[in-house]
């Protein structure tokens, strides 16, 4: 096995991992760090087909919390981001690409860490909103978690619903994301050989994250991820801008 499939496998099982603990998170893990060793084409259907994966895994036991009402809006709405962030794809070049991931991730990982008082919505309407950015930022680079958090987070959903809710956007949305990358002829040879070498790595980190799910302190662990984020942000943002 080459070592760039080897740390493909392990970049995937760390942010498998973090996605069984938290329900979401691993496009903003995995995609900074595939970036420095693959290119972004490769990177963004690979993590497409491994969240499907997972979010089918997830929704196994828990599609019954799904909060339908919102869930269909959000999914409406990031339809056409999706088909906008696809155009991004596969027209802009890779380090630009990787400029904006990097700005978007410290952006989240700094907004999420200082945990600024936001306003609570009542008005379910304001998902279309979300649902179209999170299209937008999953069409481009397969990270479209983060709006759907903070709509979650302003909507008081309980933990239960918002990790379930979550799956239940997530799945249909990437299947979205997949389809999109099909038309634009993004599933290679590459993408499905790392693909499947990668399948041990995302039953085991879904498996293991789940379980530690109930017994983690969530304030700690959500420091380490950032601290992550953060870090991995600043390293594909140097290699961008230039680096060696």
């Amino acid at each position: 096995m080459d070592p760039v499939t080897l740390q493909v496998i392990g970049i995937v099982f760390v942010a498998t991992f973090v996605r069984g603990l938290t329900g979401f998170g691993n496009a903003l893990v995995a995609m900074p760090l595939l970036a420095l060793v693959i290119d972004m084409k490769v990177a963004s259907p690979l993590v497409a087909m491994t969240a499907i994966l997972m979010a089918v895994l997830m929704l196994v036991t828990n599609w019954r919390q799904v909060h339908i009402r919102s869930a269909w809006r959000l999914l409406l709405a990031s339809a056409p981001g999706v088909y906008i962030g696809l155009k991004l794809l596969t027209s802009v070049e890779g380090p630009g690409l990787r400029i904006g991931l990097a700005i978007f991730i410290l952006s989240y990982s700094v907004y999420d860490l200082c945990r600024p008082r936001l306003a609570h919505l009542k008005n379910e309407n304001w998902a279309y909103l979300a649902g179209f950015v999170s299209g937008v930022i999953g069409g481009a680079c397969n990270a479209n978690g983060p709006p759907i958090v903070i709509y979650g987070t302003m909507r008081g959903w309980n933990p239960e619903k918002f990790r379930a809710t979550l799956q239940g956007f997530f799945l249909p949305a990437g299947l979205f994301i997949l389809v999109g990358h099909a038309a634009k002829g993004l599933w290679t040879d590459q993408v499905v050989h790392l693909f499947l070498w990668s399948l041990p790595s995302v039953f085991v980190g879904i498996t293991l994250g789940s379980l530690l799910a109930k017994r983690v302190k969530k304030e700690h662990f959500r420091v380490v991820i950032h601290t992550v984020l953060i870090g991995s942000a600043l390293m594909l943002l140097w290699k961008a801008l230039g680096g060696a």
